[in-house]
């Protein structure tokens, strides 16, 4: 039995389950290409940037994941001089489902987002566009920025409509990264609260 008390969501089961209930309206981009594959998506919640980085490094070196670009949506400098912020990995190469799933439970990234597949469709979203309060219609968040291109030679399939995504969206030179471009002209974007 489901039901609302005070903006949350009770569930009764055993044991009581209370969530927030989302106030949030944005759109994402799924990591699912439309011949059924999947591409390295990752999230990164409140970290320190060389995290990401040193997890770039790894995933590259040891899953042959091909050039990334690394997005931000929120950033700032520590006291340690250390930047710290919120990012998303975006990757270009196809991967099964059982290998996309274990290279993203290898990975650092936030751990809800390690088990986003069982919440969007059997897929993987992120970001694209401001977080908007769906009551006032005003942003509450900004959309995703463009941080840094991070090089990689792959032998590995790289998915065109991502690529072209992106090119357009943050006007980059992408496609003469990789070797092997599939045919896959199409992306999927997905409006989901927050």
């Amino acid at each position: 039995m489901k039901f609302k008390i005070f903006n949350k969501l009770v569930i009764l089961r055993n044991p009581i389950l209370i969530k927030k209930l989302p106030t949030l309206a944005t759109l994402g981009l799924t990591n699912k290409t439309t011949d059924n594959y999947f591409l390295p998506f990752f999230d990164y919640d409140e970290v320190e940037y060389k995290v990401v980085l040193e997890d770039v490094d790894f995933l590259q070196k040891n899953f042959d994941i091909g050039s990334v670009i690394i997005n931000v949506s929120s950033e700032e400098k520590e006291l340690s001089g250390e930047l710290v912020g919120n990012y998303h990995v975006i990757g270009f190469t196809k991967f099964t489902f059982p290998e996309i799933r274990e290279i993203i439970n290898l990975s650092r990234c936030h751990s809800y987002f390690k088990q986003g597949w069982k919440f969007q469709q059997r897929c993987w979203v992120l970001r694209i566009l401001e977080k908007t309060d769906f009551k006032s219609n005003l942003d509450v968040k900004p959309k995703v920025r463009f941080k840094t291109l991070v090089k990689s030679k792959t032998n590995r399939v790289a998915n065109l409509g991502m690529i072209l995504f992106f090119e357009k969206l943050f006007g980059l030179k992408l496609k003469h990264l990789f070797d092997k471009v599939d045919d896959q002209e199409e992306v999927e974007i997905i409006s989901y609260l927050t």
